[in-house]
């Protein structure tokens, strides 16, 4: 027999073996997404949980993100924290076809997603509320999991064509020369990994925030880059400001940054996503957004 790449667990026997886990008296457990992770709605009679059950990940570094979710809980951010398993343990691990896969239950975030259209207010709001978790999580001792955009530029390449094979191999010349100089002066520290509307629930006047498996050690302006992609960014770096400072030199910085986080998503979206979603998702057009924002910004990079 093949051993499966991904499988999808059954929801009925996954139930039992939260409920057997974590000593809950589960009722109910729905599949609510599939991609990186498995995520699943974990329905007891005390209320709604959420079910992470992660894709090639370490049990360790699991265990590491339901810690900062605690530790920055601890120092009054707003966020949805983990529940320990009945043992006491941060995560566990459930025997799947494809070999162990690590899983952490989390609280449900209360409220829901801000409601469209999005304003400067709400971005002043959601920046102080990065900017709190920032600060917060720099007691948090280091993470085992970084990211290294160099290590996948490679394979990368491998998936391009010219001429935007050489364009985007000039562009990481470029920034990891620009990085080399200016880097050691840039703040860094623990990274919420995706900072994105998408990942906050608004719960009256206050964000909640989620979803902590890209949390880990990084630039922070490079944890900044999603929002500063939208018309809003104005508007989040004051409220950020409110809180923790945020030098220019990091604001400075961030076109350099941007190229390495869309390494990171060409691939994801090139070599990691295709692997279990098929090639056919890349006709989603991930690929060409991703592309199209490099060869705009080549110009002003490469003329340093």
């Amino acid at each position: 027999m093949l051993r499966p790449l991904r499988s999808l667990a059954d929801p009925a026997e996954l139930g039992s073996a939260v409920s057997a886990a974590y000593g809950l008296e589960v009722t109910g457990c729905v599949l609510l997404r599939t991609l990186v992770n498995d995520v699943y709605r974990i329905d007891t009679p005390a209320g709604a949980y959420a079910l992470k059950l992660y894709g090639p990940a370490h049990a360790g570094d699991v265990a590491w993100e339901v810690r900062l979710a605690g530790h920055v809980a601890a120092g009054g951010v707003d966020i949805a924290r983990g529940v320990p398993l009945a043992d006491g343990r941060p995560a566990g691990e459930l025997a799947m076809p494809e070999g162990p896969r690590p899983y952490s239950l989390w609280e449900w975030a209360p409220g829901g997603h801000a409601p469209r259209p999005y304003d400067d207010d709400l971005y002043h709001r959601f920046g102080m509320a990065i900017a709190r978790f920032h600060a917060t999580a720099d007691g948090m001792a280091a993470a085992p999991r970084a990211a290294d955009p160099s290590a996948q530029l490679a394979e990368v390449l491998a998936q391009l064509d010219e001429p935007d094979r050489s364009l985007l191999a000039s562009l990481m010349a470029a920034a990891s020369r620009h990085l080399a100089s200016v880097g050691p002066r840039l703040d860094r520290g623990i990274c919420h990994g995706d900072v994105t509307l998408d990942n906050a629930h608004l719960d009256g006047a206050r964000f909640v925030l989620y979803d902590l498996d890209r949390a880990g050690e990084n630039w922070r302006a490079w944890d900044l880059l999603g929002v500063a992609a939208t018309p809003h960014w104005p508007a989040f770096l004051a409220g950020y400001r409110t809180v923790r400072p945020m030098a220019d030199l990091d604001v400075a910085a961030m076109p350099w940054l941007d190229v390495l986080l869309r390494v990171e998503y060409l691939h994801f979206h090139l070599v990691r996503k295709p692997a279990y979603r098929g090639t056919d998702s890349l006709r989603e057009g991930w690929v060409e957004q991703n592309l199209k924002a490099l060869r705009a910004a080549a110009p002003t990079l490469l003329s340093h």
